[in-house]
């Protein structure tokens, strides 16, 4: 018999309930993915369709643990979707992961992305034992990745972000 994957791990906050993702959060997907100032640091083009967004939430929750992971990032009280948090180019067996995370505009400058990520930090060095995390930050400064990252027909650099396993979250 084929060995049933493992249920989708619940993350919890003081504020915020990391779950997995369902159909019903496209709406406020949405919110997030068709806003040009919420995307522009993501890497793809803003969304013109709620179609696209709801291809997009589709793939969230079929995805494949070993290489990616998202959770939508809900509000702990409402269970209302507010963003996302995610790893993605995992390498689970070579303990690496790059990270994510995108806010409704209208909720960020809040902390929220921060309490996110953290708590998937905890969860990918602690539960899946992982050495690495990278984020890949769009720089305003020198020290940058040239060309790095293609967003539509534009190409814009990075700066790289790590955070080891044996380094404090508070660095997140």
């Amino acid at each position: 018999m084929a060995k049933q994957p493992a249920p989708h791990p619940t993350l919890v906050t003081p504020r915020l309930r990391l779950r997995q993702f369902r159909p019903e959060d496209a709406g406020a997907m949405h919110q997030c993915f068709a806003n040009p100032e919420a995307m522009r640091f993501w890497n793809t083009p803003v969304h013109t369709s709620r179609i696209e967004t709801e291809r997009a939430v589709r793939r969230f929750i079929d995805c494949t643990p070993s290489y990616y992971r998202f959770w939508a990032v809900a509000d702990l009280g409402t269970d209302r979707c507010l963003g996302m948090v995610n790893y993605h180019d995992g390498h689970i067996r070579s303990k690496r992961v790059a990270i994510g995370y995108i806010v409704d505009p209208a909720r960020q400058r809040q902390g929220l992305g921060g309490e996110a990520v953290s708590a998937m930090l905890k969860f990918c060095f602690g539960d899946l034992g992982l050495h690495r995390a990278q984020a890949l930050i769009h720089p305003d400064n020198a020290g940058r990745l040239r060309d790095n990252l293609r967003v539509g027909d534009e190409w814009r650099d990075d700066m790289l972000y790590a955070l080891l396993a044996n380094e404090p979250l508070s660095q997140a």
